[in-house]
Order: structure tokens, then C-alpha cells, then sequence
């Protein structure tokens, strides 16, 4: 009989443990993320979140870059990126990015820590400059 509470209250706790550290599309909604440099030559970036709006700050040579977005959930795990012209003049390349409907990014999996998703540029009706990427908690 021991043996059977003992084996229920143990089978219990991993369950609950393991149920705990399941992360979902929410858990990255609200934070501060790391995108995990791909090689050396790539700018150390970092996303600040606060549902929907994102600050990407990203440190190139010794400068810092500062870009503010808007995100427009479309559901529980993918959302639509514009940025914010209301907080920095936008760079010819980010406006165009905006004049056709932002950027479309939509989760592939989440692992250890990260959100791995694809987003894209729709021009025309077309998907043009597939991305796929990842970024994690810190």
C-alpha cells in the first residue's frame, strides 16, 4: 500500500513539474528575448516586448539601433509587424515594409526557451523574402 501512494504521489509531482515548464505562444508576449547570434559577423539583438508593441534594440559596431513596433495579433501564435512611425523616422526600406501591410510572422515550434517561427513580406498577394528565425528567453 505504500508502495502505491508512494508511486502515485511521484508519478503526480513529475506531471505537474513537466506540465510547468511547457511554454506557450503566450509566454512570448510580454518580455525582454535574445535573438541567438547564427555567426560572429551577426549584430547582437534583442527584442523587448509588452503585447503589442516591440522594441528591437540591436548593437552594430559599437552603435545601438533603436526600432519600435506595433504587433497585431492575428492569434494566439502569429501576429503582423509594422513599425511605429509615430517614435522614429522611418528608414526608406522599414516604410516599405509598411506600405505593404508589415511584416507576417507565424510560430513553427517552440524548444528549449525559443519561439522558432517563419514571417514574410506579402507584396501583391505574393509571399517575397521568406525569414525564418528564432528568438529566446533570456
Amino acid at each position: 500500500m505504500k508502495k502505491t501512494i508512494l508511486l502515485f504521489f511521484t508519478v503526480t509531482l513529475i506531471g505537474l513539474i513537466s506540465n510547468a515548464q511547457e511554454l506557450t505562444c503566450a509566454d512570448f508576449k510580454n518580455g525582454t528575448f535574445i535573438v541567438p547570434k547564427k555567426s560572429e559577423d551577426e549584430p547582437d539583438y534583442k527584442l523587448i516586448r509588452n503585447g503589442n508593441s516591440q522594441t528591437e534594440v540591436i548593437q552594430i559596431q559599437g552603435q545601438t539601433i533603436t526600432l519600435y513596433g506595433i504587433l497585431e495579433w492575428i492569434d494566439e501564435c502569429s501576429y503582423k509587424l509594422t513599425y511605429d512611425k509615430t517614435k522614429m523616422k522611418l528608414p526608406k526600406e522599414i516604410q516599405f515594409i509598411n506600405d505593404n501591410g508589415g511584416i507576417k510572422a507565424e510560430l513553427i515550434k517552440i524548444a528549449n526557451k525559443c519561439f522558432y517561427y517563419k514571417s514574410v513580406l506579402i507584396i501583391d498577394g505574393k509571399e517575397t523574402k521568406r525569414i525564418d528565425g528564432k528568438y529566446c528567453q533570456q
